[in-house]
Formats: structure tokens, C-alpha cells, sequence
């Protein structure tokens, strides 16, 4: 059975209270959801002990934060271990299954070599290096945009796969490579975390669109490129929301394609 998740920030109980327990009830009353928690740099431990008491029972994986992570710089291994450090203690407590990790910067195969030699550093084989788009926010070259980039680096340290649909889209399009083509190769790697959101086949920018609003063939990938007991985080919307009506809608939307 697939099951999808809601992706939360653990700010979210200062920025978005409401949001967090509607969530957390509405996860807990389905028998095919999860949440996919970002741990932001700022939080606390004990901010993540808060968070765990409202989730209860609710099934909980980690994103671990990519700012100022970069494990394609030799001079920040450390700074990147103590970074990671804190999505580490979030996994334990919420007992996750895996963390999510965005390798960093550089389009040489140096970077490469260097984010394979770390992420076979930290030692932890709940990470799962997800797949980026090409350029990012600020037009920085994104580490791991590759389906090669990203095998290399998952038999080098041993680590797993998230698959990001948007972001395989859109470093297609900057690369001018065929879409079809990417996504197969990235499926081939067996990811075992999915991200989905809707977007324009013809853009280069992961927008983040909710379900319907963009031109995805979104039953497409759910029924070809995932995996029946596949996990899949809507990363859908931009900015905080209060309240999770339209996260609903977007799980509705999915289950029915389905």
C-alpha cells in the first residue's frame, strides 16, 4: 500500500500551531499516511520532544536541512556532521526510518568524490540522498542532479534514494535531456522516499504547485515510477499555512489517481 505524507518544519509549532494538530489528527485517523518532518537549524531538542507528544503514534520521517550543509566541501566536514547531527537525534526520537539529504554544491565529478567520501563518513544508514534540480534558488550548481551523480554516490557510502519528481523535471529541462529518459534512470536506483508536487513540463523551476494547478501526468508517475509500498511526501504549496485543508485536498487528489 503507498502511503503520503504531509511535509511539516519543526518551526511550524511557533509558525503554524493549528497546522501541526490538524495534521498530526488527520494523519493519525488514516491507515495510508505519514509526515515528513524538516528539522530547521533553530529548533531545539526539546522542541522535537514537543512535536513527538502531538504526533503520538503518527509514522514520522526526517528532512534534514540543507542550509549551510554542503558535503561537496571538504573544509565543512565537520560543520556538515554537526549540521546532520540534529536530524540524527529527531530520527531517534521520532524513531524514523530514514533522513533525507541533499548532497550540496558543484557540477565537477571533485564534488561528487567528495559528498560520496562523507556521506560514507556520517555512518548512518537512515540517510537517503535526494536528487536536485540543476541550478538552485540563487542559480548556485546543485550536487546530485544526475541519475549517475546520484549512483555513484549510493555505492560509494552505501546510502539510499529519495526521488524528487519536480526536481528530475527540472534538471531534465536545464540539461536538455529527455524527461522520460531521467526518470527511468532514477527509478532504476530503487528510491525508497518519493516527492511530488505538480508543475509546467516546459519550466525549469520546481514551483511547488498543488495537485491539479499545473501539467504533470501525475498518474502517470504514481502508477510507472513508484513502488507499491512507496512513500511519497506531497511537497506541494509555498509559504506557511495554518491550516491543512488544501494538504487534504492534495491527498484526495492522489488517491484518487490511484
Amino acid at each position: 500500500m503507498r502511503k503520503f505524507g504531509f511535509k511539516l518544519f519543526s518551526t511550524n509549532i511557533y509558525t503554524a500551531p493549528l497546522l501541526v494538530k490538524e495534521c498530526a489528527e488527520f494523519v493519525l485517523s488514516q491507515n495510508d499516511m505519514f509526515i515528513e518532518l524538516m528539522v530547521v537549524p533553530s529548533s531545539s531538542v526539546d522542541d522535537l520532544k514537543t512535536i513527538k507528544k502531538q504526533f503520538a503514534d503518527a509514522q514520522v520521517r526526517i528532512h534534514a536541512t540543507y542550509e549551510k550543509f554542503d558535503a561537496g566541501n571538504r573544509e565543512l566536514e565537520m560543520e556538515n556532521k554537526k549540521i546532520l547531527a540534529l536530524s540524527q537525534k529527531a530520527a531517534d526520537i521520532f524513531n524514523a526510518q530514514t533522513i533525507v539529504v541533499h548532497a550540496g554544491i558543484g557540477h565537477e565529478q571533485k564534488y561528487v568524490d567528495e559528498a560520496a567520501r562523507q556521506f560514507k563518513f556520517f555512518k548512518d544508514k537512515r540517510i537517503v540522498i535526494e536528487n536536485v534540480p540543476y541550478f538552485g534558488c540563487n542559480g548556485e550548481k546543485l550536487l546530485g542532479n544526475k541519475p549517475e551523480e546520484i549512483a555513484y554516490i549510493m555505492n560509494e557510502s552505501g546510502c539510499g534514494f529519495c526521488l524528487d519528481f519536480s526536481h528530475a523535471i527540472c534538471a531534465a529541462l536545464s540539461l536538455n535531456s529527455d524527461i522520460e529518459g531521467n526518470l527511468q534512470k532514477f527509478f532504476a536506483l530503487r528510491p525508497s522516499v518519493y516527492h511530488m508536487c505538480d508543475g509546467n513540463l516546459h519550466e525549469a523551476e520546481d514551483a511547488h504547485l498543488h495537485f491539479g494547478e499545473g501539467n504533470y501526468p501525475l498518474r502517470h508517475y504514481l502508477t510507472d515510477y513508484t513502488s507499491d509500498n512507496a512513500y511519497i511526501t506531497m511537497e506541494t504549496g509555498k509559504g506557511v499555512a495554518q491550516h491543512n485543508n488544501l494538504l487534504i485536498d492534495d491527498y484526495n487528489y492522489l488517491k484518487a489517481l490511484i
